[in-house]
Formats: C-alpha cells, structure tokens, sequence
C-alpha cells in the first residue's frame, strides 16, 4: 500500500519555467518605468534611502580604493534584497490596489523565515567576496600603499592591470552566482508560500533554460547602477526603483502560476 505522503509527492506539480523572447529584459525596464510613474512618492523613498546608505558605505572606505569597489560591487549582490518593498509595490499595482509604503514593508512578515534564510545566503556570498577582495588586494599592494595614495595607486602603479584584471574577474564569478540564485528568488518568496531551497532552485532553471535574456537582463541592471553611481548616487534613487519593479515583471514573466 502506498503510503498517503508518497501519493502526495508523486503528485507535486514542479513551478513552471517558461521560455522568453531576447527582448524581454527591455519590456520589463518599460514596464517598471510605468510602476514608477504609478508609485512615484513611495518608489522614490526607497531609492534615496538606499542611495544615500550606498553613498555613506562609499564616503566610509573612501581612502582606500579596494575597499570602496569592493562596497560598489557588494551593492550589487545584495540589490535583489533590497529592492523588496519595489516588488510589493508592482503586485499592489498589478492587483489593481493602491500603492501603499506602509503595506509595502509589512509584506516581509507573510514568508519572513524563508526570507530570512534566503537573506543568509546572500550575506555568505557577500563575505566571501569581500574576503576574496582582500585577498587580491594583498596579493598586490599593502595596506599603507593603499591608506596613503588613496585611487591613485589603482592607476599609477605597475601592478594595476594586473590588480583589475584579477578584481574584475573574480568579482564576475560572484555575481554571477548571487544573479543566478536571486534573479526571480525574492519576489517568488513574497508572492509564494515556497521555501528558499525551490525559489533559489527555479532561480537558477531560469538562468538555465534563458541564457541570452538573463545575460542582457545583467547587463542591463549593472549598466542602470553604475550610471546611478556616476550620478553622484542620487542618480541611484531613480534607477534601483526601475530595476526593482522591472525584476517583479520580470518574475511574472519567467515563473508560471
């Protein structure tokens, strides 16, 4: 006989993954400039909040330029995360409700242990690669080097090319893991009751089954942080919201019901 949790595991349907169209990752940018529009006040709270906690971890590690990349990069990884309440608001809009920050921040509550793993995971990530970034750093300078001459031993030094290179590579291999694992992750978590080991595992069957439309979709969120970052930071209070209600379109689209 057959036990009635064995029939209830034979019967689990896996979430589906679907295919997209190359030029999806630009519909979802379009789509997340509307959301923006629709919630202008509590989209742009969020931005400038992390803006200016961005600009503070920057401003903190300024004198030494390792460091201050490593933060830059860092901000990356955890971007998926605290874009959070974006993703609440895009579903407040897409039901048809009035976008509400209040309601946005209290969502957390309805997945928060699985949310809470998840956060774990990315803070694993996220000291790794800031004890990779270390490394590198001691491989081809030394701290008063770094400390006296502040950027400009990044450019005049004769171990530069070399430094980037190495910075540059391993600092693609991370991302591209935290990427990988976070891509629909987080929004799953809120709008779901699934828990963090099928969220991350979908995650990564959509990197899988859409290789060319992640990769645009990549570059295109890097390309939106650093001209925030260029922007004197503030610039980044107008792009995170884009990206973080462009990521919900984005997990609507690549994850079925």
């Amino acid at each position: 006989m057959i036990s009635n949790n064995t029939q209830q595991m034979s019967t689990t349907i896996p979430v589906e993954v679907r295919k997209v169209a190359n030029n999806a990752p630009l519909i979802w940018l379009s789509k997340g400039l509307e959301d923006l529009k629709r919630a202008k006040i509590p989209s742009l709270v969020y931005g400038l909040v992390f803006s200016l906690i961005g600009l503070g971890l920057i401003l903190a590690a300024r004198s030494n330029p390792v460091w201050s990349a490593a933060f830059i990069s860092a901000f990356m990884l955890i971007g998926p995360f605290i874009a959070i309440g974006l993703y609440e608001l895009s579903r407040q809009i897409e039901e048809g409700e009035k976008p509400c920050l209040l309601d946005s921040i209290k969502t957390v509550k309805n997945n928060l242990f699985n949310l809470g793993m998840f956060v774990v995971v990315l803070g694993f990530i996220l000291m790794l690669w800031l004890r990779v970034a270390a490394l590198i750093a001691g491989v081809f300078f030394n701290d008063v080097e770094l400390i006296t001459q502040g950027w400009s031993v990044l450019f005049t030094d004769g171990r530069s090319a070399e430094f980037l290179m190495f910075f540059t590579v391993f600092g693609f291999f991370i991302a591209q893991i935290a990427f990988s694992i976070s891509v629909v992750s987080i929004p799953m978590l809120l709008h779901r009751k699934v828990d963090v080991v099928t969220a991350i595992t979908t995650s990564l069957r959509v990197v899988l089954k859409n290789p060319i439309p992640m990769l645009i979709w990549a570059v295109l969120i890097v390309t939106l942080i650093n001209l925030g970052f260029l922007l004197a930071f503030i610039g980044l209070a107008v792009t995170l919201p884009i990206i973080g209600h462009a990521s919900w379109h984005a997990y609507r689209d690549l994850v079925g019901e």
